[in-house]
């Protein structure tokens, strides 16, 4: 099963020589931002048991839209306490008010990465912006956990701008695993029935006092049979900062 990612490495490595390349021949932005959340939910489920993360996030992208990007945050499982995502791709528009991003992404925990839990791996995603609108694609020959392979997230987000200080953030994704067997090993259940689930959310956000400030509410289609407290519904506030 993890035979795929020799050419997934291979791939990330080419968009960094890529990224490297351009530098040498552009102007290069730096972005960052830190940011405190009352729970980390990655597709609509907990990561730090329903406790609270501190984030961090640093980016370098060319004019021409080449991008190398790493996040980080605080975790609660398995027997490391970090994840750090590490993603390379290019950004660049294809019409007015259309824009494509295509890139790699490692996801990264540090003692992880064993022959019992295997929690690090690599995904190849896409994304179409419209305006306000990012429709995303992500796909990866081996997901998160032992036992689980072939996997696909479907999401689209809006940003709704209410005024000039308030916007609604609105988000529905599908995760999608080759079977029900690799959900439950997923879930580490063998309770629930199908093989994905939708996960949704919508957050306000606003800037004030230097600081973006949001209060947000989050969940899954997972039964609570299958997984009761890191995938059901809840309230998240977070205050970040970018820079």
């Amino acid at each position: 099963m993890r035979i795929q990612l020799s050419t997934f490495t291979s791939a990330i490595l080419s968009s960094g020589l890529l990224f490297v390349s351009q530098l040498q021949a552009e102007t290069v932005h730096s972005t960052g931002s830190v940011l405190m959340i009352s729970d980390y939910l990655f597709r609509g489920i907990s990561q730090t048991d329903e406790g609270p993360a501190l984030q961090g996030s640093l980016t370098l992208a060319t004019e021409s839209g080449w991008y190398a990007s790493a996040w980080g945050s605080n975790i609660k499982f398995g027997q490391g306490s970090m994840e750090l995502d590490i993603s390379a791709g290019r950004s660049f528009a294809v019409a007015p008010d259309w824009t494509v991003d295509l890139g790699l992404m490692q996801y990264r925990y540090p003692k992880g990465d064993n022959s019992t839990d295997q929690f690090n791996f690599i995904e190849g995603y896409g994304k179409l912006i419209y305006q306000d609108w990012t429709f995303g694609l992500a796909l990866t020959d081996d997901y998160f956990g032992a036992g689980v392979g072939k996997f696909w997230y479907l999401s689209a987000d809006w940003n709704q701008q209410l005024t000039e200080q308030l916007q609604l953030q609105w988000h529905l994704g599908y995760n999608k695993f080759a079977n029900a067997l690799e959900f439950n090993s997923f879930l580490a259940s063998a309770s629930e029935d199908g093989s994905g689930y939708t996960d949704w959310g919508v957050r306000l956000n606003t800037s004030q006092l230097g600081l973006n400030w949001s209060v947000g509410y989050a969940g899954t289609s997972v039964s609570s049979s299958a997984c009761s407290e890191l995938c059901d519904n809840r309230w998240l506030i977070s205050v970040g900062k970018t820079f």
